[in-house]
């Protein structure tokens, strides 16, 4: 468990991939980003969640992943099990992805039945345009549509910080090509505009994978050199 700014812990960097199970708290609610894959000799996250969520007594308001690969979403129908009382959120292109969709129908953890039927949904608010927005404890929280890594990808903002998931930031080849070059960048443009509207001053950069951490960042600047390759 790792404390790597205030209201932000990652409780595990897991599986093979050693992606991170975020937790994001203000005020007595809490926001759980990321939730993935893992190996069997693991704790499953859902688990480390709650002892966490109890140990603090935290309200787990929202669920969140950044987009649809297996190493960010493979245990979402375990936290939806588990936590029926909190608000998954997402875009409206994870619930078009094939690969996304495929993943799940795979999940062990999935009720196929109800799933099948369509009485068992992994998301309860889901949205359109680029941005939602909530409050986690009276601070606003929100999510930017901006496809970079993947069709499904979304940034978090949060208390001057944002996870990116799997953006490649600054003069770093993207390791895919699954977005079009020209959507890579107006995604980046896109980014820039909604923080600048927002007025939220954005001085951290993590990703998802809680292995790049940046403090002190020239967001815009960052996201400028972000275009590189693209």
């Amino acid at each position: 468990m790792k404390q790597v700014a205030p209201g932000y812990t990652i409780l595990k960097r897991y599986g093979r991939y050693k992606n991170a199970c975020w937790v994001l708290e203000n005020n007595g609610e809490a926001a759980v980003v990321e939730m993935p894959m893992y190996s069997a000799h693991e704790k499953p996250p859902h688990e480390r969640l709650a002892s966490y969520l109890r140990r603090r007594k935290l309200h787990l308001k929202y669920g969140i992943v950044t987009h649809g690969h297996v190493d960010h979403c493979k245990s979402l129908p375990e936290f939806r099990l588990h936590f029926p009382g909190t608000t998954f959120v997402t875009h409206r292109s994870m619930l078009e992805d094939r690969h996304f969709l495929s993943i799940m129908a795979r999940n062990r953890h999935l009720p196929r039945q109800a799933w099948n039927e369509g009485s068992f949904r992994l998301f309860d608010e889901v949205y359109e345009g680029q941005l939602w927005t909530g409050t986690l404890g009276g601070e606003p929280i929100h999510l930017i549509y901006a496809p970079k890594h993947s069709y499904t990808d979304q940034l978090l903002l949060f208390r001057g910080a944002m996870i990116t998931g799997d953006w490649y930031l600054g003069d770093l080849r993207d390791c895919n090509a699954l977005v079009r070059p020209e959507h890579k960048v107006q995604a980046i443009d896109q980014a820039v505009d909604i923080v600048h509207r927002l007025r939220h001053h954005v001085h951290m950069l993590f990703s998802g994978h809680g292995d790049c951490l940046y403090y002190r960042v020239d967001f815009e600047r960052m996201m400028q050199r972000s275009k590189v390759y693209h």
